[in-house]
């Protein structure tokens, strides 16, 4: 069994929340000595020599989507192991919503080969809601099964609130009793966006006790006094928030995570890492903040094995150089380096390792300017259309009526200030689909964007400012199966390939970020002026989020959960 010791170093103690200097030593897979006054131990088989530096657990991230950042569960190891982290639980109900049961197996399945320890959340809402058609649902007889999984955790983020609220006998009610019932223990995320006050405390009832959706400090605040654990992710990280939080000297009831990282922004800022650096620059105290990385998620998920340096815990932890942009020297998993600064990341791609049918899950044949059309049974002239609103200043999809006008059965664009978006059904063959508007003042103003990457049923998303550059964009990815595109008067200006249910690559993660650059430029030439575009754009279709939203299925009005058209006003 090999024996490290980790000499001069500055340990980070979390009970007395600051550092001592001093040595550690490694047995195997766990610490036996850390915070002795004691003599260093003669006997280590490999010394390192720390030279000041801080040694720190490792990090720690309870929500994120492997998905997200587009690529397999190996290649997601082999980046975060780069920037410290060496757990996470990812919730997999993107690829679940792609293929059901049988997708999330087949990333838990390639989790296990990562070096990194990648545990999962149960899909708990998918479909996201019943106004959209997905290629796969999870239903509680799944939800079970995956229980018997060691690697799984607990249950995913509950995201239809409003079906909790609102649905006594309906999917999520159900889901939450019989785990109530029989599995007391397993903890329970949430999604719960917009709900306060009556509402939010009924959400916490039924043992929904996170959230990630926080945007304002007002909104932390009424969360945490009602006992909900606060997950803030990048955009909840804002200096009001950071100062409450210091104020009232909160330490244990809240945690960083990532939720959503983009290929590009993981190989260019890191990950939770970034989010570290981020907090103490906005004035987190830095024990604090590493302890949001590293005991509070550990807690809240009740990995009790890790998350602090002390005996019997996991050799999980790294060096650092300093406690302001964290650079990672060398970090140990289970007592082994698994990265030390300076290593290339792998530009290897994997190749082919899920089944065939995960290759051909785009079944739609391709499309032309008429698919794009909208007809409607009113006489020529101007009328009051239904359109989203994208508020970039909000990050929010509001409902808005704009005129256009009609001609021969057909809404003629010219002079609406409006775009098209559309959503296809692309699991069934049904040929249904959604042809509505979008106002341009945040939007596109040109050209026209395809994707099949649209959180979170992962339908083909269109959207663009002529019926030519939408059907351009659609066909790249449609013949590419699946991916993202973008065209400009009828040209392809960028594109990204994710042949693996239309939502993830086995390309390498740097070939990956350079297409995602590209596309994020083209997104912002056309006009788009949301903060990170591609995950931006690919929400509008995810039925969960304020305000309005649109499917295969028609626009969503999420706060009422109901199916509305263009002109139904």
């Amino acid at each position: 069994m090999k024996r490290t010791l980790i000499r001069n170093a500055r340990v980070y103690n979390t009970w007395l929340r600051r550092f001592l200097p001093g040595w550690v030593l490694l047995e195997g897979e766990r610490v036996r000595y850390a915070f002795c006054e004691g003599a260093e131990p003669d006997t280590a088989d490999e010394t390192i020599d720390a030279k000041g530096c801080y040694c720190i657990p490792s990090l720690i991230d309870i929500h994120l989507h492997v998905e997200s950042s587009m690529i397999t569960p190996g290649t997601f190891s082999r980046e975060l192991l780069r920037h410290g982290v060496t757990t996470c639980i990812a919730e997999p109900h993107e690829i679940a919503n792609v293929f059901g049961l049988e997708g999330v197996k087949a990333f838990i399945r390639a989790g296990r080969e990562a070096e990194m320890d990648i545990l999962w959340g149960i899909p708990s809402s998918v479909p996201c809601t019943e106004f959209e058609t997905t290629g796969g649902r999870i239903e509680l007889d799944d939800a079970l099964e995956l229980l018997r999984e060691p690697s799984v955790h607990c249950l995913g983020e509950v995201m239809n609130a409003h079906s909790l609220l609102n649905e006594p006998a309906g999917k999520t009610r159900a889901w939450l009793d019989a785990l109530r019932r029989g599995r007391p223990d397993v903890v329970r995320e949430g999604h719960i966006a917009y709900y306060r006050d009556r509402e939010l405390c009924d959400i916490v009832y039924y043992g929904v006790d996170s959230d990630h959706t926080m945007t304002g400090v007002e909104w932390a605040k009424e969360r945490m006094k009602m006992g909900v654990f606060g997950e803030l992710q990048d955009k909840s990280l804002i200096p009001e928030t950071v100062e409450w939080l210091e104020k009232e000297d909160i330490w244990d009831h809240f945690s960083l995570v990532t939720d959503d990282t983009m290929p590009d922004l993981l190989c260019r800022r890191g990950h939770l890492d970034y989010l570290l650096r981020k907090a103490v620059g906005l004035g987190m105290k830095p024990e604090r903040a590493i302890r949001a990385v590293t005991w509070n998620p550990a807690q809240r998920m009740r990995l009790h094995d890790r998350g602090m340096i002390g005996p019997g815990m996991l050799a999980d932890l790294l060096l650092v150089d300093n406690l302001t942009d964290f650079h990672v020297l060398r970090v140990w998993k289970n007592g082994r380096t698994v990265y030390r600064d300076g290593d290339e990341r792998s530009v290897a791609a994997e190749g082919k390792r899920f089944p065939a049918h995960f290759y051909r899950s785009v079944r739609l044949d391709p499309l032309s300017e008429k698919d794009f059309a909208i007809a409607v049974e009113k006489p020529d002239g101007t009328h009051s259309a239904r359109v989203m609103v994208p508020d970039a200043a909000s990050g929010r999809v509001l409902e808005g009526f704009r005129d256009v006008r009609v001609k021969d059965g057909l809404v003629d664009l010219q002079g609406s200030g409006c775009a098209l978006i559309a959503v296809f059904d692309r699991y069934t063959g049904s040929g249904r689909r959604m042809v509505g508007l979008a106002d341009r003042k945040d939007f596109l103003k040109k050209g026209a964007v395809a994707c099949t990457y649209a959180h979170d049923h992962h339908n083909l998303l269109v959207a663009g400012c002529s019926a030519a550059d939408c059907a351009a964009a659609a066909n790249w990815v449609i013949g590419h199966q699946g991916g993202y595109c973008a065209v400009l008067d009828g040209r392809v200006v960028a594109s990204m390939a994710l042949e693996v249910g239309g939502i993830v690559t086995e390309r390498s993660l740097t070939e990956l970020a350079e297409d995602a650059e590209r596309v994020t430029a083209a997104l912002k030439e056309f006009g788009y002026r949301f903060a990170n575009p591609i995950m931006s754009f690919s929400v509008l279709g995810l039925t969960v989020s304020p305000a309005l939203r649109i499917t295969d299925r028609g626009y969503v009005d999420v706060r009422n959960g109901k199916l509305l058209g263009v002109f139904d006003n």
